[in-house]
């Protein structure tokens, strides 16, 4: 199973409902996820360092299998209630019960698409009579398994597909399914931690951008050697290891007063072909220090394009077919600096132009690339906390499943959690907007020790829900449909 879909899977779980208020287990979820290829050697003491590292001394295995348990739990809760569609499942083996043959289970996590043998067999703990049930009712598919799986091998034997990448010292690694390196490539300057900080996932992607059934590999680099004087480079590699083309983000703008036209890459995905064109390629871009933010599009050859800019950085990007109409749209989500809020962008692939409208802060147009047109430009209010300890407050990821999109809002830049949650339809009409827990624990304790005490209120609450909508209604403020 490829890298992205398990990605979106495990994003999608840790933006749900159901996860909302498990901090601790959605913790435990990202460290399993960014120790994927290399579970075998994944030992509960590094999981002990990163669950618990104000604790480490005090914490033994004996707690990181009680929150394996709770995970466990929650995963199953999660897919017999919301999740109950979703296209991947996630599991957690029980690494303390050996196999039939006396081996004992290495892996901490597995994902699988849903209805897959793998996908429905019994859980350690499920009750036998149940997972007889269950086995019996997966019996009728098996024959249509297997010949789809002697396909499915024998095209790996032709083709061993590339299907993640691993960073060893100075090296970058691809691997196929198994985990069996394919080819490496050698970078002198090595890679810069602070950009790979979250494993090299986020930084690579598989597709067919040759439509033969070969997947080229996207891989995002970043030097070591002096990093903040470097940008980030977008390199394409055939799946044999050749490389095709080097990609570079940003230009030099005259907004940048003579600073370096320094970019990095956060967001990269693949357009899905539509009828007879090639995919395409998105990336986006920020510049550091400064306020500019590209998202470009290319070719399969590493053409640009076309390119959008806004001015503020859009940390976050999500491709979804929002309105099901088989068209894939732009999601950006970050920082507008014009309005210091949290926005959320939405753009047409094929209408990717300009630069966004500043008007509250003229000083900070960009200018030269004609007027931009967004699909959708959002800003979401501001808690009093916020503006009390932050000059904005940011946009974390958005997801879309089956015409729902739920967004959340960073309140605390200097915490993970403290989130204003929303939910809409696929015509963005708010359905719901909520503060979790560790924003009301955080406001209470903030206002607790001010000189302006007071509880975070129903009325306070209620004033998220007014969403300034820049571009693509015809009201000032989104439309309401909470009941």
């Amino acid at each position: 199973m490829d890298s992205t879909s398990i990605r979106d899977q495990i994003g999608r779980v840790l933006r749900s409902q159901s996860f909302a208020n498990k901090g601790q287990l959605r913790k435990l979820l990202e460290i399993l996820f960014q120790n994927m290829n290399s579970q075998s050697s994944l030992k509960p003491d590094q999981v002990i360092k990163e669950l618990w590292p104000e604790e480490t001394r005090t914490k033994r295995s004996a707690d990181v299998a009680t929150e394996m348990n709770r995970l466990r739990r929650s995963l199953d809760a999660y897919y017999e209630g919301e999740g109950k569609n979703d296209p991947v499942r996630i599991n957690l083996p029980n690494r303390s019960v050996s196999a039939a043959d006396g081996t004992q289970e290495k892996r901490w996590i597995i994902a699988k698409p849903r209805g897959t043998i793998e996908e429905n067999l019994p859980h350690a703990q499920d009750n036998p009579r149940r997972s007889l049930k269950r086995m019996i009712q997966t019996a009728a598919s098996i024959i249509v398994l297997l010949a789809a799986c002697f396909i499915f091998f024998r095209n790996l034997t032709i083709h061993d597909r590339p299907w993640s990448g691993r960073l060893d010292g100075a090296t970058l690694s691809v691997l196929n399914e198994e985990g069996k390196p394919l080819w490496s490539k050698s970078f002198p300057d090595g890679f810069w931690p602070d950009y790979y900080g979250q494993g090299v996932a986020p930084r690579i992607r598989f597709a067919d951008l040759e439509g033969k059934g070969h997947a080229s590999v996207l891989f995002l680099y970043h030097s070591a050697l002096n990093p903040r004087s470097h940008s980030s480079v977008l390199i394409c590699y055939s799946d044999t290891g050749k490389e095709l083309w080097r990609w570079a983000p940003g230009r030099d703008l005259p907004e940048l007063e003579g600073s370096p036209a320094t970019f990095r890459t956060l967001g990269l995905a693949v357009l899905k072909p539509k009828e007879k064109n090639s995919p395409r390629i998105v990336v986006s871009s920020y510049h550091d220090p400064s306020f500019p933010h590209q998202i470009a599009i290319l070719d399969p050859d590493g053409k640009k394009l076309s390119e959008y800019w806004h001015s503020g950085h859009l940390d976050h990007l999500t491709l979804a077919d929002i309105q099901g109409d088989g068209q894939e749209e732009i999601v950006a989500t970050g920082i507008s600096n014009g309005y210091r809020q949290a926005t959320l962008v939405v753009l047409d692939p094929n209408q990717v132009f300009g630069a966004s409208t500043e008007a509250a802060r003229p000083e900070i147009q960009l200018h030269g690339m004609g007027v931009a047109a967004e699909k959708m430009r959002l800003l979401f209010p501001r808690s009093d906390l916020n503006q009390a300890l932050s000059v904005y407050n940011m946009g974390e990821e958005a997801t879309v499943d089956h015409g729902r999109i739920r967004f959340s809002v960073r309140e605390c830049l200097q915490l993970s959690g403290c989130l204003i949650w929303y939910e809409f339809d696929r015509y963005f009409r708010l359905q719901s907007a909520m503060a979790d827990d560790q924003f009301r624990s955080a406001h209470a304790e903030f206002y607790l020790k001010s000189k302006n005490p007071h509880p975070f209120t129903k009325g306070e609450e209620a004033a998220f829900q007014k969403i300034r909508c820049l571009v693509g209604c015809t009201t000032e403020f989104l439309p309401i449909e909470i009941h």
